[in-house]
């Protein structure tokens, strides 16, 4: 695609927009975040806010990544590819950062008194289980390069 014509702008745009903006902005969120955490005040909303700019930022690079893939009956395999990649290395990884940031804040609601008292380490679990799921993708990837090397089917 020629980058002086109109799709290639849209698609210059696209990339722009989920490789630099929307990250970009969920730090800024994160950061206020913090800011709202110092004046002990609740952060939960901006963390699903940055939670969602990021989740938009990786559906916007999966769609440039289906686009970009081949044509015909291998353009199936690629998508279902490149889904497993964003899932396995940016999606759940992400997600495990932010499950530990909302355990740092929800640390600090932390009484043994009370029933909520160990919500905190939920969030502490739930980012165990990102990494060990998106461990277990990228292991599956490895064994199906492995197995699919000498067969003509490229990952």
């Amino acid at each position: 695609m020629n980058s002086g014509t109109f799709d290639g702008g849209l698609l210059n745009l696209a990339s722009w927009t989920g490789n630099v903006i929307l990250p970009t902005l969920a730090v800024l969120i994160l950061a206020m975040a913090i800011f709202k955490y110092a004046h002990r005040e609740p952060g939960e909303r901006y963390i699903a806010g940055a939670m969602a700019a990021l989740c938009v930022s990786g559906l916007v690079r999966l769609a440039e990544a289906f686009v970009g893939t081949s044509s015909g009956a291998d353009q199936y395999y690629q998508a279902i590819l490149n889904l497993a990649n964003w899932v396995g290395n940016v999606i759940l990884p992400v997600y495990a950062g932010i499950e530990v940031v909302r355990a740092v804040v929800g640390f600090r609601y932390y009484d043994p008194q009370k029933p909520y008292a160990d919500m905190w380490m939920r969030h502490v679990m739930t980012a165990g289980a990102c990494l060990s799921v998106s461990a277990l993708i990228r292991l599956l990837e490895y064994f199906i390069a492995q197995g699919t090397a000498g067969v003509g089917v490229q990952g």
